[in-house]
């Protein structure tokens, strides 16, 4: 018992010790998650709407292909992450594995023998082994999948994969010269398109909610990529895909649309769910996916509420919405007057803004370019 008390005594002071460290780390960054940025304190005029988080404590959800130049998010996403999860697997594993070995082998070479030995090896393996392999996989992948932004592994791989591809080059350089596929450059490894530099959907950091039970989801592409992406959409605790399907790609840089009453998906009331959108360059190896994925929950509005929007303006929605903390109604609605009127430099500012407030970085940089094109 004593030995228990110990180690127990032992890990707890390291927990306590890492969490401190890893909380420092997170606070004196220049640009940690709880900084407000320049441009959030300057949004204060009438005219750009602010949206209200739901929950801002809630944890972060959202997930980009590619490098946002947000880092901080992806910081804090891979530590909690990396952490929690490295811990609770190294410890589980460390333990049960640990436990049922010096069981197993106490208990055929003797009981009393065995037990001692048994437990007191289990134990002292389990943990010393579940923190160390919990930590250094845990930080390693939550730093690699997190602080250096979730798709920058993916296009790490596929350079490799690329450098080591020759033959494939000249194939795909034949196929380019003779038309190939359309919406930019041909991958040098599989023939098709290019894998963008950037894939993200317009969704908050942490999980959005909606007023309609079909509703229409909005995501950023970086270079145009007509092919097949992959569209996902999985319900909280629940093993089958709500929806597994594809949609082809745009010919170019822009912001598209997925609507879920095309798809027939509607959501129930008050349940999470999770939106993926993949770009697969290697059917064979899963592991260069290149993905963004998002959280929605359908929260029906009081009456009041109702009551406040009926007869209002598109324009007036998106304050209204952005206000009461639904984010992909705003987003829509501006996102939509925008479509019927993309040389309106107001709304994509307004949508300018929204991207800044939910740090999606470099995704607002469309929108920038596309103002200076029609001024």
């Amino acid at each position: 018992m004593d030995f228990l008390k110990n180690n127990l005594k032992q890990f707890i002071i390291s927990g306590a010790c890492l969490l401190f460290f890893t909380t420092c780390i997170l606070l004196t960054s220049p640009n940690n998650l709880f900084a407000v940025s320049q441009d959030d304190a300057s949004i204060s005029t009438k005219n750009i709407p602010l949206y209200k988080v739901p929950n801002k404590d809630a944890e972060i959800r959202r997930r980009e292909g590619g490098d946002t130049g947000a880092g901080s998010a992806g910081t804090s996403r891979g530590l909690s992450r990396g952490l929690s999860r490295g811990l609770s697997r190294g410890l589980s594993r460390g333990l049960s594995r640990g436990l049922s070995r010096g069981l197993s082998r106490g208990l055929s070479r003797g009981l009393s023998r065995g037990l001692s030995r048994g437990l007191s090896r289990g134990l002292s393996r389990g943990l010393s082994r579940g923190l160390s392999r919990g930590l250094s996989r845990g930080l390693s992948r939550g730093l690699s999948r997190g602080a250096i932004s979730d798709g920058l592994s993916n296009k790490v791989l596929l350079s490799q994969l690329h450098d080591a591809s020759d033959d494939k080059k000249d194939e795909a350089h034949e196929k380019k010269e003779g038309g190939g596929h359309g919406g930019g450059d041909i991958d040098p490894v599989h023939g098709g398109p290019a894998t963008p530099d950037l894939m993200a959907p317009l969704a908050s950091l942490q999980t959005g909610f909606t007023t309609n039970p079909q509703p229409i989801l909005w995501w950023y592409i970086s270079s145009g990529y007509q092919s097949k992406v992959e569209l996902t959409i999985n319900e909280y605790g629940v093993i089958e895909p709500v929806l597994e399907t594809h949609v082809i790609g745009p010919p170019e840089e822009g912001i598209s649309r997925i609507d879920l009453k095309e798809h027939g998906v509607t959501l129930k009331p008050n349940v999470e769910y999770e939106w993926f959108i993949v770009i697969v360059p290697l059917p064979s190896e899963r592991s260069a996916d290149f993905l963004g994925s998002a959280t929605i929950m359908y929260v029906p509005p009081d009456d009041a509420f109702k009551q406040k929007i009926s007869g209002a303006t598109k324009e007036e929605l998106v304050f209204a919405y952005a206000e009461e903390g639904y984010w992909y109604d705003m987003i829509h609605n501006l996102c939509d007057l925008i479509s019927n009127n993309p040389k309106n430099a107001a709304y994509r500012k307004q949508r300018i803004a929204l991207i800044d407030q939910v740090r999606l970085g470099k995704v607002k940089n469309y929108d920038k370019k596309v103002i200076e094109s029609i001024q």
